[in-house]
């Protein structure tokens, strides 16, 4: 005789988007934009995809899409930033202006918006920078556990990436 036993449902938000007939890659953005915004006090997040032709971003999602459209293009950035993001893999933050105006040319633009600080996350799949995962915020943001909250949210959008026009009906 065998011991029948019940799971209780659990549910988890990531799993649930990602498993939804009719959802998107852009769903699942959006639920990360969400939680770095509650949880981590975000104001801005974009992801971008890397082209491996030039090396430019193209910007797939935007949690303010009024003023960094999607579909927005940033050519490659040759900087202390692309050094470290893109070839020793690693993620960068700045939590000044004079630190964002370094490595982003459209910092008055950023800084327009009331953010002055940053966190970029490599989306590294097998070696290859495939995207960033991009949180703004004001002077000062970003402290250790928010940074880690960030990094946290690297497997749902590399998924979202790798998902993008693969799994639409």
């Amino acid at each position: 005789m065998t011991d029948a036993f019940t799971v209780a449902h659990y549910s988890d938000p990531f799993t649930d988007i990602i498993a939804a007939g009719g959802s998107s890659s852009a769903d699942l953005f959006a639920l990360v934009a969400n939680t770095l915004s509650e949880q981590g006090g975000a104001k801005l997040v974009t992801v971008t995809a890397v082209d491996p032709h030039d090396q430019s971003y193209e910007r797939l999602y935007s949690s303010m899409p009024e003023i960094y459209p999607v579909s927005g293009r940033k050519p490659a950035n040759r900087t202390r930033w692309s050094e470290q993001v893109m070839q020793r893999l690693q993620t960068f933050v700045v939590n000044d202006y004079d630190g964002l105006s370094e490595v982003m040319p459209d910092h008055a633009k950023i800084r327009s918006i009331g953010c002055e600080s940053l966190v970029n996350v490599p989306l590294v799949v097998f070696g290859r920078v495939i995207g960033t995962l991009n949180c703004l915020a004001g002077s000062g943001h970003f402290n250790e556990s928010r940074v880690r909250l960030c990094k946290d949210m690297r497997l749902p959008v590399m998924l979202g990436l790798l998902a993008r026009g693969h799994a639409q009906a």
